[in-house]
């Protein structure tokens, strides 16, 4: 078995080199595709949201269209 550094300490072959995602990044694709969805079916009574998430921004776009289409264009999300 080779060496084996303590919890915490990195192996000297990945020292200086960065491995995946930094600590504490996360990734809210979900939460975008939600919104999307929201806005994509806000009109749409018959529409089945598929969780809770895309439901509460169906309802959101219902009342604030423009807004939320702005918001999304904004931040390159449509």
């Amino acid at each position: 078995m080779g060496f084996r550094p303590p919890k915490g300490v990195r192996p000297p072959q990945l020292e200086g080199k960065r491995t995946g995602r930094p600590k504490g990044t996360e990734n809210f694709a979900s939460a975008w595709q939600d919104a999307v969805w929201g806005l994509d079916h806000y009109d749409d009574e018959n529409a089945i949201p598929p969780n809770p998430s895309a439901r509460l921004w169906q309802s959101f776009a219902g009342w604030y269209p423009n807004e939320l289409m702005d918001w999304l264009e904004a931040n390159n999300m449509l």
